[in-house]
């Protein structure tokens, strides 16, 4: 399989179209995430993903298809906090019109070489619902392991996730 198909981008403030996109798309959103995001939420979050930039110099970023320049989806590193320690936790929303044909795991492979080699961290997690088979395949293909699962406050619910991680290896 070619694996050089997406590229990522640092998201800006005139890509409110996109996320807008990601984030109303009721198919998408209520699996992993438990709710739709009305505009000024899609606002909020493209200033709290700028504000992340300087933080951290990591947050989402905009995948797009290198051949088409066509938005593909989402994806990024991002500072979570779980059972009470601080991860870094990978996490990628792929365009329905793009799922099953590889973009996740090439786009999340992407991102943990990120992760080990530009912004020099040791450890990635990912976490997910057990019944989010996909995501289940994208963890363990690019070698993250199963670590736990715990319950997680998600929109005021209690959602069962999985959790998995990755180490570098020194």
């Amino acid at each position: 399989m070619n694996e050089d198909r997406i590229s990522l981008r640092k998201i800006r403030e005139n890509d409110f179209k996109y996320l807008k996109e990601l984030l109303q798309d009721e198919q998408l959103m209520l699996i992993g995430w438990g709710k739709i995001y009305p505009d000024n939420q899609v606002r909020y979050w493209i200033d709290k993903i700028i504000e992340q930039y300087s933080q951290y110099g990591y947050s989402y970023f905009l995948v797009e298809n290198k051949d088409t320049n066509e938005f593909i989806g989402m994806a990024g590193l991002i500072q979570t906090e779980i059972r009470s320690r601080d991860c870094t936790e990978l996490a990628y929303i792929i365009k329905e019109s793009y799922q099953g044909k590889g973009f996740g795991s090439e786009v999340a492979k992407k991102l943990i070489q990120m992760a080990f080699n530009e912004f020099n961290l040791n450890r990635v997690v990912a976490q997910f619902v057990p019944t989010n088979m996909a995501s289940k395949r994208v963890v363990e293909a690019i070698g993250m392991k199963y670590k736990f699962t715990y319950t997680r406050v998600q929109n005021s619910n209690d959602k069962e996730h999985l959790v998995y991680e990755i180490k570098i290896n020194h």
